[in-house]
C-alpha cells in the first residue's frame, strides 16, 4: 500500500498521547479519595468493571481517528487492468464439420457456448475482433470493446463448406494492430493474439505452417484448440464422407502454436474447451494500475466511530 499525501500520517504520532491522557483519566485525582469503610467490597466492585467492555468505546474511537488519518493520508492500492493496448482475435471454424455430436451437444453448439463465456470473462478494456472460416476466412466482428455486438455474432454464426486454415490466420494477422505499433512494447506478441479454434484439416488456402510463419515474422502470438478427435473412425452425427474433414491435424496445430508462441489444447468435452478459453483469459496482457481507496478507509473510520458512540450512549447511567 502507498500514500499519495504520506505526510498526513504523521498525525499518527498523536495516538500514543491519546492512549496516554485516557488512560490517566481512569485514574482519580488525590483529592477526591473520601473514607469508605467496606474497602474490600469496593475492591470487589472495582475488579468487576474493569473489563475489556469498559474500554470497547474509547478503543473504538481511537480506530476510527485512525482510519480518519489513513483517509486523509489518500492510501492506494495495486489494481490489475487489461492493457488496453492488447488486441485478440477469436478465430473459429464454421465448416460443416462443426455438426458432429462427439461433443455435446455438437461441437458448433459447445465452440459458441465457450465464446460466450470468453467474452463475458475477459477483462475490460481488451479489444476482441471474431475471424470465421470454412472455404476461406472473414472478418465478422473488427477489434472492439462492445461486447454486445460480438455476443450477437456469435449468436448469428452459421456453417458452411471448406476449412481454409491458412487463411485464417492471415486474416486475424491482417485484424490486429501492425507490428509498427507495439515495437516499443516489451514483448510485442504479449499484445497480439490469435485463438484459433478447429475440428479439422485444413482443404486450400495457403499453407497453415507457412501462415504460422508469417505470424511468428510479425511478432503475433498463436494459440491453437483442436475439438473433437484426432483419430480415425465414424464421427458420430456426420455422414461417412465427412470423416477425413472432421479429424484434425493434430501434428499441425501443434506446430502452428509451437511457431505462434503459443499453446495448443485438444478437447473432446464442452467443459474442456471453456477451461481452455478460461485459461487463455488469464493469460491477457496486464498492468498494475494504483487506485486510491480513501474512500474506504473513511467508511470504516466512520462506522467504528458510530459503534463507539452507540456503545458509550448505552453504557451510560442516568439517574
Amino acid at each position: 500500500m502507498a500514500f499519495l499525501w504520506s505526510w498526513a500520517l504523521g498525525f499518527l504520532l498523536l495516538v500514543p498521547l491519546l492512549i496516554w491522557l485516557y488512560r490517566r483519566s481512569l485514574r482519580p485525582p488525590a483529592e477526591s479519595v473520601v473514607l469508605y469503610p467496606e474497602v474490600a467490597m469496593l475492591a470487589r466492585a472495582s475488579r468487576r468493571n474493569n473489563t475489556w467492555r469498559q474500554h470497547l468505546s474509547a478503543g473504538l474511537y481511537l480506530l476510527a481517528l485512525v482510519g480518519a488519518v489513513l483517509a486523509l493520508a489518500r492510501p492506494t492500492l495495486p489494481v490489475l487492468q487489461a492493457d488496453p493496448k492488447a488486441a485478440v482475435v477469436l478465430t473459429v471454424d464454421i465448416s460443416l464439420s462443426m455438426r458432429a455430436t462427439d461433443v455435446k451437444p455438437s461441437r458448433f453448439e459447445a465452440a459458441r457456448a465457450a465464446l460466450r463465456t470468453f467474452i463475458r470473462e475477459l477483462p475490460e478494456g481488451i479489444r476482441v475482433a471474431l475471424v470465421t472460416f470454412s472455404r476461406d476466412a472473414h472478418l465478422v466482428v473488427p477489434l472492439t470493446t462492445d461486447r454486445g455486438r460480438l455476443l450477437e455474432a456469435v449468436d448469428f454464426l452459421e456453417l458452411n463448406l471448406g476449412t481454409a486454415i491458412g487463411d485464417a490466420i492471415l486474416e486475424s494477422i491482417e485484424a490486429l494492430p501492425p507490428l509498427s505499433e507495439r515495437a516499443e512494447a516489451p514483448d510485442p506478441k504479449s499484445l497480439a493474439t490469435i485463438i484459433l479454434l478447429t475440428d479439422g484439416r485444413s482443404l486450400g488456402g495457403v499453407d497453415p505452417v507457412e501462415a504460422a510463419k508469417e505470424a511468428a515474422r510479425l511478432q503475433v502470438r498463436v494459440h491453437a484448440i483442436g475439438i473433437g478427435r484426432a483419430s480415425d473412425g465414424p464421427v458420430p452425427g456426420l455422414p461417412e464422407q465427412y470423416a477425413l474433414a472432421a479429424q484434425f491435424d493434430e501434428e499441425t496445430l501443434k506446430e502452428i502454436a509451437r511457431m505462434g508462441d503459443g499453446q495448443y489444447y485438444f478437447v473432446d468435452s464442452a467443459a474442456k474447451l471453456k477451461e481452455a478459453y478460461r485459461k487463455l483469459s488469464r493469460q491477457m496482457t496486464w498492468r498494475v494500475r494504483q487506485d486510491e481507496v480513501s474512500a474506504v478507509f473513511a467508511l470504516l473510520s466512520a462506522l467504528a466511530l458510530v459503534l463507539s458512540l452507540g456503545i458509550g450512549q448505552l453504557r451510560r447511567r442516568v439517574v
